[in-house]
């Protein structure tokens, strides 16, 4: 009997995380809002916050893909080869891991909260945000209960489906001002 484990890997490379978590800090992005706003007030400071924090998910997320490409584990793998023969599963499992990837590498997570997946749904929460938490200690309470980093995480979500080339509903359902966390969801159309 071969061991399959002395095979191949089914862990993540840590190379993808590390370039991930040094490349996407959340502090450097939090800074670069945090000097773009001083100064300016109200509808400005959305403006500079959806741009720049529109870029980073965006990049983000591009990124993770990138690498995740040029990294593969054997869970990838199989799992791409199982949705390439069944024309199944891409949504919302391969969709669930650039999330993750993506947010464990950056966020410091342990898990990414999956709150729903199935083949309508993909819905995660985050709870202990690194970005918010930063913009709450640089830019002050009130700007970060504005959430402009919501726009970092609707970004990432957008980039996933168009590089699965699907027709997603991406929506934030809950906010970590009024809720604690802040939840998105990716929805079939």
């Amino acid at each position: 009997m071969t061991d399959i484990g002395a095979k191949y890997s089914f862990e993540l490379n840590t190379d993808i995380l590390k370039l991930i978590a040094q490349e996407f800090e959340p502090v450097r992005v939090v800074s670069n809002f945090a000097r773009a706003i001083q100064g300016k007030k109200g509808k400005e400071v959305e403006v500079i916050g959806k741009r720049i924090f529109e870029e980073y998910g965006t990049n983000w997320m591009k990124r993770t893909i990138q690498l995740s490409e040029e990294y593969p584990d054997r869970t990838y793998e199989v799992l791409k080869a199982a949705a390439d023969e069944t024309g199944m599963l891409v949504f919302p499992h391969v969709a669930q891991r650039f999330l993750e990837i993506a947010y464990l590498s950056s966020h410091e997570l342990a898990t990414l909260p999956i709150m729903e997946n199935n083949n309508r749904n993909l819905i995660y929460r985050m709870v202990d945000c690194l970005i918010w938490s930063n913009m709450k200690e640089k830019c002050g309470e009130a700007i970060a209960n504005l959430l402009p980093c919501r726009y970092a995480c609707l970004a990432a979500c957008q980039a996933v489906r168009e590089d699965l080339d699907m027709d997603l509903v991406i929506e934030m359902n809950a906010t970590m001002p009024k809720a604690g966390y802040c939840e998105f969801s990716l929805r079939r159309a």
